[in-house]
């Protein structure tokens, strides 16, 4: 049975020079989503800076994280917290993000 075993030479240092790359294999590669125009359509802006930007509902404001930046994500928003305004046009949202941009500028 010993002959199938496979022991560690103790007297070899050259294995324990090695780098591990244990560490490098567990890192998820993060992924910045960027903004796209199309969003309007279910009712999101965008804020933060340009290389990670986030969503910001144009309705209730909310912001929600860089990775929800998927139209799939954006749509569930619009269609579980705001069904009335599920069938509006990009016009509608547009018009929107101009009026609460007015009303955050009155702001004392």
């Amino acid at each position: 049975m010993d002959k199938f075993l496979r022991r560690k030479d103790s007297s070899s240092s050259t294995d324990d020079e090695e780098p591990s790359t244990s560490v490098t294999k567990n890192l998820k590669k993060v992924v910045k989503r960027k903004y796209d125009e199309d969003y309007i359509k279910y009712g999101f802006s965008w804020c933060g800076d340009e290389t990670a930007p986030r969503p910001q509902c144009i309705i209730c404001g909310d912001q929600l994280s860089n990775e929800s930046m998927v139209p799939s994500k954006l749509k569930r928003h619009l269609y579980s917290s705001h069904p009335s305004c599920a069938n509006k046009d990009k016009q509608y949202f547009k018009r929107n993000k101009i009026k609460n941009r007015r009303n955050l500028s009155n702001r004392p």
